[in-house]
């Protein structure tokens, strides 16, 4: 049986979205219905078949997006909560539009409070990625895409493979946006361990949300060195980058040109020494580039060191940057567990939490290098007991905006 869905109205064939030819009403209310809230949008639709057809529109959903950028109130801090042991045992938690401000010579920032529940039946498991209002999450071989303003889900196809049997869990997925062409891209890849811990091969297949959709191979010319993905990646200027194994104890980094679908493997700088199953590094934005950053010292004395990509073809990297954080806020939110240090949807920010999430602290930190400054403080006490006595939590904030794009089966 064939599968399919689209972004509503979203052109069969168009590989752009061009801007339709509309009455000067028409244009008056395109003007006008991209302000407007999410949830008015939404009843706004059953006004009449031309409304719409005017809010599914691509070109609408668009100049909704435009509209949301970070310096609008749209913006919003997010949460996923995974129960490692019970992969079904999760939940999607969303802050209100508008921070509480605090006034404090210890915390002058705004405190989000994780207070809208916005989980969604069979919408459980690893979470993947988000971007543009987006969410996407996997649970084994299934990957299923939401939109948490509209609610919709969408259950993608089964990845199959060549090369593991469908019992297998070496699988990782990736989620992407393609800005030429504004296509979303879903990229898994398999892989086969010997036992000597080497990867011996890998496979990956693309996904592209729209009509007919279906996993492929990836239209790459040179096929890249088997690997296994170790972690989540980030998206900057339609690239994605993650960290990956490509033998026993060598860690690189991959770039994915979501266009045109080629790899590039990326060393990392040996001055890092970079071990990624040791925890104590990650990938970020820094100033619109790759960088990756260690923090085994965070706890001795508040310190990350951190190196951006100056050349990725050459795997150019620049001289090691060490940024100093309050000492008295990494060992508070410390406290009863292991700090975790994840990157965020904005250039040069990281966010500290907690490894434990627990009732005495059950607060978070965003946190801007470059400014120096705690930017945001999130408040995660409601979901505290929902997850209580739960020993291994897979945690991850993200800053996202509203999204009214319409996906259908």
């Amino acid at each position: 049986m064939s599968f399919s869905f689209r972004l509503a109205a979203a052109r069969k064939r168009s590989k752009t979205v061009v801007k339709p030819a509309w009455n000067l009403l028409d244009e008056l209310l395109m003007e006008i219905l991209p302000r407007l809230p999410a949830k008015s949008l939404m009843r706004f639709k059953c006004v009449s078949r031309l409304w719409y057809s005017l809010i599914t529109s691509r070109y609408l959903t668009n100049l909704f997006l435009k509209y949301s950028s970070p310096s609008v109130q749209r913006s919003r801090m997010l949460m996923s909560f995974v129960d490692s042991d019970e992969p079904y045992k999760y939940a999607l938690i969303s802050s209100s539009h508008d921070p509480v401000p605090l006034i404090s010579p210890f915390y002058p920032a705004p405190m989000y409070d994780l207070d809208q529940d916005l989980t969604m039946p069979r919408i459980g498991g690893c979470f993947v990625s988000a971007l543009r209002g987006l969410l996407c999450v996997r649970l084994l071989r299934s990957v299923r895409i939401c939109n948490l303003t509209t609610m919709q889900r969408v259950i993608l196809p089964i990845i199959t493979s060549r090369i593991v049997p469908e019992n297998n869990e070496n699988i990782w997925s990736y989620f992407g946006h393609e800005p030429v062409h504004d296509e979303y891209k879903v990229l898994s890849t398999v892989w086969e361990v010997s036992e000597e811990e080497i990867v011996v091969r890998s496979e990956h297949q693309v996904l592209v949300l729209g009509h007919g959709a279906s996993w492929r191979s990836t239209l790459s010319t040179s096929p890249p060195p088997p690997h296994c993905p170790y972690m989540h990646g980030i998206s900057i200027n339609g690239v994605l980058y993650y960290g990956a194994w490509v033998v026993k104890n060598r860690c690189v980094v991959m770039s994915f040109d979501m266009r045109y679908e080629e790899f590039t493997l990326i060393e990392l700088p040996v001055e890092a020494g970079i071990v990624w199953e040791a925890r104590y590094m990650n990938l970020m934005n820094y100033k619109g580039k790759l960088a990756v950053f260690e923090y085994s010292r965070i706890m001795i004395n508040g310190s990350i060191d951190l190196w951006f990509v100056q050349d990725a073809g050459k795997s150019g990297w620049s001289d090691k940057k060490s940024f100093v954080l309050p000492i008295f806020e990494t060992r508070t939110l410390s406290m009863a567990s292991r700090l975790l240090i994840q990157p965020t949807s904005h250039s040069s920010e990281i966010c500290l939490t907690p490894e434990e999430i627990c009732r005495h602290n059950p607060r978070s930190v965003i946190y801007d290098l470059e400014r120096c400054k705690i930017t945001k403080l999130i408040n995660g006490m409601r979901i505290v007991d929902r997850f209580w006595g739960s020993r291994f939590m897979q945690t991850t904030f993200w800053d996202d905006i509203e999204s009214i794009m319409y996906l259908e089966t």
